[in-house]
């Protein structure tokens, strides 16, 4: 029985590395299979597609720095979020002790969590969301480091992320909008690899490179008016 249940979470395991490294593998030339078809996309609707009363909405913030304009722009999301009915738990991923993706994070994919550290509690936050928001600027053409390694360390659980509504945050100091895709395509990267993922929206805040810069701008008016939409 026990060589049985080590064999079946062997292959269980496999199988998920197979799927991760096939998110890993993607890029702007290998997503489509030979035949033409889209192998990794993300379902967009102006509309909500899950219509609930409410929502546990769950905004992950990935800045370095507390008030900067990404910051700034999730708390006006969490804002026109609440008055929309929602549930709104907003993390700062620099309040916690972020630690690379590791072997013990692959040991327990598929498993519940016995001796969960506070990264993994928050992943298990994203399982229960109805709405998650990832926010963070673009750094060096990318998203931030902090970003990254959470969205790694999800790795036990991304399956369980399923059927979600998530919108996208992202400023930079750049004034060319296409600067700003770069990190939109980080958060797509994992939206990607999870399953039936609904895309909402975005704000891409152009030009913005001082802390507080954003601060009065249409940007703001922007992230607001996305909070007010998640029931709608």
């Amino acid at each position: 029985m026990q060589t049985m249940k080590k064999t079946l979470k062997m292959a269980f395991t496999a199988g998920m590395l197979l799927t991760l490294s096939a998110c890993g593998n993607y890029n702007s030339q290998g997503s489509t299979t030979e035949q033409g078809e889209e192998m990794y996309s993300v379902n967009y609707s102006a509309t909500t597609v899950n219509p609930k009363e409410h929502k546990r909405v769950v905004i992950i913030e990935g800045s370095p720095r507390k008030g900067g304009n990404t910051d700034l722009l999730a708390d006006e999301f969490a804002h026109g979020a609440k008055e929309a009915g929602g549930s709104v738990y907003k993390y700062f991923l620099d309040d916690f002790d972020l630690k690379f993706f590791g072997e013990g994070d692959q040991q327990r994919m598929g498993q519940s969590p016995m001796e969960a550290d506070e990264v993994e509690n928050l992943v298990l936050q994203l399982v229960d969301a109805d709405v998650i928001v990832l926010s963070c600027p673009v750094y060096f053409l990318n998203i931030t480091g902090q970003m990254k390694t959470f969205i790694d360390r999800t790795f036990s659980h991304f399956m369980e992320i399923k059927d979600k509504e998530f919108y996208y945050i992202t400023a930079c100091a750049d004034p060319i909008e296409s600067t700003a895709d770069y990190a939109i395509e980080g958060f797509r990267g994992f939206t990607k690899c999870i399953p039936n993922p609904t895309e909402r929206g975005y704000v891409k805040a152009i030009g913005m490179g001082a802390k507080g810069a954003v601060k009065g701008t249409k940007f703001m008016t922007e992230a607001y008016e996305l909070g007010l939409s998640i029931n709608k």
